[in-house]
């Protein structure tokens, strides 16, 4: 009996990038590239630049996970492809060197810059901005890291807002623009996600001597988490930074949902600093906010005018912002009426069950903050 065809991916490392890959497989051409800088990868050692192209090529793969892996760069760390095919009950891959072998450039692993204790992922949402804030409250000025198109959509947005709202609280901000057409997109990109945001933060602030990198927190140790949100998987992720040599731990911290908007309310008055204003909040497309905002001008007007315009207040992020800002009585809805508050809650409830899909996204702290002004 002739054995199966084996599913098969190509990753090739471009010979001018030395983090550029693309990938070739049946269903096509992916890639993945950090462009537009020079300077990523300086300060952090050979190991850890290997490290980085083993967590791209794991992102490509991570979707269609192939038996038989053919590259044209010598793979190290094929632990972590191991890992994430175990994690979803595969055999791991074999990898194949092909002839003609590419031979990466290495950064200068000697650069320093200005130190920084911690480091932080700075998207410009919600979470994120908690994350500065909170720091900034306790008199420590991180080093914010922006990695731009990791998301499927939002990015100019989240790039604009995130690097205003560093502007505005004078915290130092650093950009990685990153090429992304791995057409990994959904739950599905959080295969890897993480680990490889967390990853790129760690390596941009490596010549700041960081010793702690900030992402969102939440992690888990059941199945129902993601390998890059799974706790375990961080803990055996940070001793393989230790033993690249990068001397630095990454931290999940998990503010909460609703919760957090109160937070951040009572933030805004300690440190005397606009925040939620500036968070960049909404799911819709930019087409679509202006559509979006017709409806709450007309029913709410003054949810609406206290809202900001990049906001479209239907979709979940902006039901969220809006329930919490009602909830922890934000100083800027002082003059919303009782009747627009009873509009908002029952056309929440309506626009759930006209949208089933959207339950996955709700959680408890949403839907009890919800009941309790309903």
């Amino acid at each position: 009996m002739p054995r199966p065809e084996q599913q098969t991916a190509t990753i090739l490392l471009s010979e001018k990038n030395p983090f550029d890959l693309s990938m070739l497989n049946k269903e096509g051409k992916r890639s993945l590239a950090i462009v537009e800088t020079d300077r990523f990868g300086e300060g952090a050692t050979k190991e850890t630049q290997d490290l980085m192209r083993s967590m791209m090529s794991a992102h490509l793969l991570g979707p269609v996970m192939p038996e038989k892996i053919e590259t044209n760069f010598d793979f190290h760390f094929s632990e972590i492809l191991n890992s994430l095919y175990d994690y979803y009950g595969k055999k791991k891959p074999r990898i194949v060197k092909l002839s003609g072998q590419v031979k990466p450039a290495i950064r200068d692993e000697t650069v320093e810059r200005k130190q920084f204790d911690q480091a932080t992922s700075h998207s410009g949402g919600l979470d994120s901005v908690y994350r500065i804030v909170k720091l900034l409250e306790q008199r420590e000025v991180p080093l914010a890291v922006h990695l731009k198109n990791l998301n499927a959509k939002g990015n100019f947005r989240e790039a604009l807002a995130s690097e205003e709202q560093c502007r505005a609280w004078e915290v130092p901000y650093l950009s990685v623009k990153l090429r992304n057409g791995s057409g990994s997109t959904g739950f599905e990109t959080m295969r890897t996600r993480d680990l490889l945001l967390a990853l790129t933060v760690a390596i941009e602030s490596a010549p700041n001597k960081v010793k702690t990198v900030l992402i969102e927190g939440g992690m888990g140790n059941s199945k129902d988490f993601h390998f890059s949100e799974n706790a375990d998987v961080w803990k055996w992720f940070n001793q393989l930074l230790k033993e690249t040599g990068l001397d630095v731990e990454v931290v999940g911290v998990d503010p909460g949902d609703i919760e957090t908007i109160g937070e951040i309310i009572d933030l805004e008055k300690k440190l005397g600093i606009s925040i939620l204003p500036m968070v960049q909040n909404c799911f819709s497309a930019p087409f679509q906010v202006d559509n979006n905002r017709r409806k709450w001008e007309r029913e709410t007007p003054i949810i609406a005018e206290k809202s900001s315009s990049h906001w479209c207040g239907s979709c979940h992020k902006c039901r969220r912002m809006t329930l919490g800002r009602i909830y922890y009585a934000d100083p800027r809805f002082k003059g919303v009426s009782k009747k627009e508050i009873e509009y908002f809650v029952q056309d929440t409830y309506h626009w759930m069950k006209l949208y089933p899909n959207n339950a996955d996204l709700l959680s408890q702290s949403f839907l009890s903050h919800l009941a309790a002004i309903g």
